[in-house]
């Protein structure tokens, strides 16, 4: 999809260079970059059950545990980018600070999600963006409150990923 030029995954900031909030995690992965890229596809919530009751409360639905995180967030995402073996970066919108993205006129935020893997490294970046200040300050609110979530949910991924990858290496 989108790449470098060269065949591989651009980086995040060709995407969003400019962001208010962010959070980074990653992980050491003991295997080739076509095991780790086919077990992150396929973690599923049942593998994460903290990101499965995480949505339920957020009033988004409870997924099925045999559904793969990727593919949930996909659908509701927007594919930047997508390069097999590398990674892949997914851009969301919204005002995330409302319960179902909330309706009104206020700006929505934009979020893109990356996980790439590399030098024996998985990664995964969120990074957001609001343009309005007003909106803004809401936003920092909740991130505030579901950061650690956020960023829990991200780690128990990463590791979802890599005990799959390295089971199948």
């Amino acid at each position: 999809m989108a790449d470098d030029g060269a065949g591989g995954l651009r980086p995040l900031d060709d995407f969003m260079p400019a962001y208010e909030f962010s959070e980074r995690h990653a992980i050491t992965i003991g295997a080739e970059a076509g095991d780790v890229d086919l077990a992150l596809r396929g973690v599923t919530f049942g593998e994460v059950p903290l990101m499965r009751l995480l949505l339920l409360v957020r009033g988004v639905g409870r997924p099925a545990p045999d559904e793969t995180v990727l593919g949930a967030i996909s659908r509701r995402a927007r594919t930047l980018a997508d390069v097999p073996g590398e990674g892949i970066v997914l851009a969301l919108g919204g005002r995330f600070w409302r319960v179902r993205g909330g309706h009104g006129d206020e700006p929505p935020a934009t979020a893109v999600i990356d996980f790439r893997f590399g030098g024996g490294r998985l990664t995964t970046e969120t990074r957001v963006h609001v343009d309005d200040p007003a909106s803004r300050r809401r936003f920092a609110r909740y991130w505030r409150v579901i950061r650690p979530f956020s960023a829990l949910t991200r780690i128990l991924v990463l590791r979802a990923a890599k005990r799959r990858a390295e089971v199948s290496a």
